[in-house]
């Protein structure tokens, strides 16, 4: 497969996206991998400005093809894009390499999917026991898409959004 990576990540968006939509019926696993090689040869300390941009692009339509097909939730598709923004920080502007990849836009993104504000969230009564374990499940999901959108929050330029990672920074660490 990684030779078959190397010739499609020179392929436009589109044409990657076609590619992958012919490989229909292939399950998680099969995407987090090729999503896996992607972003580690996209964050290569070692890697051209050039390979970067092209295997960015391939991750996020990657990613994004995975999403539309099913193949991955909606919230492990914008956790790894968050985690991919970051990584990327390092190197430049996120979205020099792919304007899917703004912290901002990916922040936004990531708390969309919450599902409830940060107020709500520190008023969700929960303790460690049996009873509450739905709740500690529901609120898990909650962490586990807000603290990637909190790790961004160095770059992202709108205030508003800034204002709203900066609110669930004060809730992250009161929920389990």
């Amino acid at each position: 497969m990684a030779e078959s990576l190397e010739s499609l990540r020179w392929l436009d968006s589109a044409a990657q996206r076609e590619h992958l939509l012919a490989d229909t019926g292939r399950d998680a696993n099969w995407w987090l991998g090729l999503i896996q090689q992607a972003t580690l040869r996209a964050t290569d300390p070692e890697a051209t400005e050039e390979a970067r941009r092209s295997w960015t692009v391939l991750a996020v339509t990657l990613l994004d093809t995975a999403l539309e097909s099913g193949g991955l939730a909606d919230r492990e598709v914008v956790t790894r894009k968050a985690k991919l923004s970051l990584a990327l920080a390092r190197h430049g502007r996120p979205e020099e390499f792919s304007a899917a990849l703004r912290p901002g836009l990916v922040a936004r993104e990531c708390l969309a999917l919450a599902e409830m504000t940060p107020d709500e969230a520190a008023a969700t009564p929960w303790r460690p026991r049996a009873e509450d374990v739905e709740v500690m499940r529901r609120l898990r999901k909650v962490r586990n898409v807000v603290a990637p959108a909190v790790e961004l929050a160095a770059y992202i330029e709108d205030e508003s959004t800034k204002r709203e990672v900066d609110a669930w920074r004060a809730v992250l660490p009161k929920l389990p």
